[in-house]
């Protein structure tokens, strides 16, 4: 074996390494973020405030689902080696997501800043719009080149 061939051997090896210690870490942070959100759950069933517990609850089950798909991303990375830029995009459209919808409930509670949410939530509509056609182009790009 030449010694470039084996400097690459090596460095995909440190490369898996540092994926798995990755995914390692992705993976206890989602499972500590959906344990810690049955108490709150359970904290707020008294409340009469049902909208900002729900609000709470679902921002961690889509920083979850984020966490989840970064973990996906570092999958595919590990498998392939090579990154794909789907899966990130996925990541920034539920990052989207999950901010309008905080903005929505806020908006309903904050009224001062009613203008100041239209307009980060007309910003945050063109960018899903954007992830959303970038995500389409891809996988019919991809399909292409399958065929």
């Amino acid at each position: 074996m030449k010694f470039r061939e084996r400097i690459d051997q090596i460095f995909k090896y440190c490369e898996d390494v540092i994926y798995v210690a990755i995914g390692v870490v992705l993976l206890f942070t989602s499972a500590v973020l959906l344990i810690f959100t049955f108490p709150v759950i359970v904290s707020h069933i008294g409340d009469s405030d049902y909208v900002a517990a729900t609000l709470h609850v679902l921002d961690r089950i889509l920083l979850v689902i984020m966490f989840i798909e970064i973990l996906y991303t570092v999958r595919v990375s590990l498998i392939s080696h090579s990154l794909c830029a789907e899966p990130f995009l996925i990541v920034g459209l539920i990052a989207a997501i999950r901010r309008i919808l905080v903005i929505t409930v806020e908006g309903a509670h904050v009224l001062e800043k009613f203008t100041y949410h239209m307009i980060e939530s007309g910003v945050l509509g063109g960018l899903c719009i954007t992830f959303v056609v970038s995500i389409v182009l891809l996988r019919k790009y991809r399909l292409e080149k399958e065929e």
